[in-house]
């Protein structure tokens, strides 16, 4: 068999060389490419700060939310009802050597066995300062509770469905609330309305007071929301309760930034005590 010259066996090598590491080359910039191609499931572009802070609140773990967020420089706050609004740049992060910082509290046994022994009221408001109604026998008014939203109209527009809806049995001593959220999830628990509202209705017709209130929907298989505890005071678009003729009231409540509440009083009637 003839041998091949030291020449042609050279080419032979260089051709195979160069062959292999330019197939080399080839698969690692394919690799790369398909690594560089962002995985989103959603064009977030078109979406307002507002919107995307929301939908992060709501679901704090979804890697598209937190990815958009950081890339828009927004600072979401703790709760997912913040306003969206882009902070100063200093705020995005703390330097590596700041953080939080714990201290421990020299406090006698007998006082931190007080503290320790009172349990914690999420209802408790102050009512010194408002006039609150004198009602010699007690009313009942129907009511609805629809959510007011803030982002499409710095007005505020009403939308047509009950949050809530039930009666209310007002008297001098409290406001109680007979009914039934309809927002899923935890707001299923009548204990809410039962247990943790702490409400009295003011001379001019206005509800005051704190009380557990769900914002946000809730569906099946979602992460389950728990309430905010609001207080309700009085505010300047509400029609209040008339207690003279008992006729309608309209009474708004602020809750968050994008969006509030909206009661409808309406078949007012005094009841036997």
């Amino acid at each position: 068999m003839p041998q091949a010259s030291p020449k042609h066996a050279s080419c032979l090598y260089f051709h195979f060389y160069f062959t292999f590491n330019l197939a080399r080359l080839l698969l690692g910039i394919v690799a790369a490419s398909l690594m560089a191609v962002p995985a989103m499931a959603a064009d977030m572009s078109g979406w307002s700060d507002k919107t995307v802070c929301r939908l992060l609140a709501g679901k704090p773990d979804n890697a598209e939310f937190v990815a958009e967020a950081l890339q828009r420089g927004l600072n979401c706050g703790s709760s997912a009802k913040s306003s969206g609004k882009k902070q100063k740049a200093e705020g995005k992060s703390l330097p590596k050597n700041q953080g939080i910082v714990l201290y421990a509290l020299n406090m006698p046994p007998k006082l931190k066995a007080q503290l320790l022994s009172q349990s914690i009221i999420k209802t408790e408001f102050d009512f010194s300062p408002y006039q609150l109604a004198v009602i010699e026998e007690p009313v009942r008014c129907q009511f609805n509770l629809r959510r007011v939203q803030y982002e499409d109209k710095p007005e505020g527009q009403i939308e047509n469905w009950n949050m809530a809806q039930g009666h209310l049995d007002i008297s001098s001593e409290a406001v109680k609330i007979n009914g039934a959220w309809r927002m899923g999830g935890l707001s299923k628990d009548p204990g809410y309305l039962n247990n943790e509202v702490n409400l009295k209705l003011t001379r001019a017709g206005h509800l005051v007071g704190k009380m557990a209130y769900f914002l946000l929907n809730v569906h099946p298989g979602e992460v389950l929301e728990k309430p905010l505890y609001v207080e309700l005071k009085p505010h300047k678009r509400s029609k209040p309760l008339d207690l003279k003729t008992l006729g309608k009231a309209e009474l708004w409540t602020d809750v968050e930034d994008w969006a509030g509440g909206v009661w409808s009083l309406r078949g007012c009637k005094i009841t036997s005590s």
